[in-house]
C-alpha cells in the first residue's frame, strides 16, 4: 500500500510542479504578468496544502509526506507556501534542516521575485 500512496504523491506533485513552473515561464517570456503571480500561487498553495496534509497525517499515523519533497517543493518556489504551513500549523519545527533551508528558500524567492518584477 505504501508504494502505492508514495507513487501517487510523486505523480501529484510532478504535475502540480510542472504545471507551475510552465506557468511562471510563460509569465516571464510574455508581458502577461498574471502568469507569473498564477504559477507562483499555485506552488506556493500546493507547498501549503502538503504541510497541512502531513501535519493530519502525522495525528493520524498514516502515510506521511517525504521530508524530501517537502524541501523539493519549497526549493522549487513554494518556499512561502512552506513557510506558512511550517509556522501556521506548527510542523517541521524541531528539524534543524526546515529550519533552516525553509527560510532561505523563501528569502531568495522573495529577493528573485521582486528583482524579476522590477525588470518589467
Amino acid at each position: 500500500m505504501y508504494h502505492r500512496q508514495l507513487a501517487k504523491h510523486r505523480r501529484s506533485r510532478n504535475l502540480t510542479l510542472a504545471a507551475g513552473w510552465v506557468l511562471i515561464i510563460a509569465g516571464c517570456a510574455t508581458p502577461f504578468l498574471w502568469l507569473l503571480l498564477l504559477g507562483g500561487l499555485l506552488v506556493n498553495s500546493y507547498a501549503y496544502y502538503l504541510m497541512a496534509a502531513d501535519k493530519r497525517l502525522a495525528k493520524r499515523h498514516g502515510f506521511r509526506v517525504p521530508e524530501a519533497s517537502l524541501l523539493t517543493v519549497a526549493a522549487l518556489g513554494g518556499g512561502i507556501g512552506a513557510l506558512a504551513g511550517m509556522l501556521g500549523f506548527r510542523h517541521k519545527t524541531k528539524h534543524a534542516s526546515f529550519l533552516i533551508l525553509v527560510p532561505v528558500f523563501c528569502i531568495l524567492q522573495v529577493f528573485l521575485l521582486l528583482q524579476g518584477i522590477g525588470r518589467m
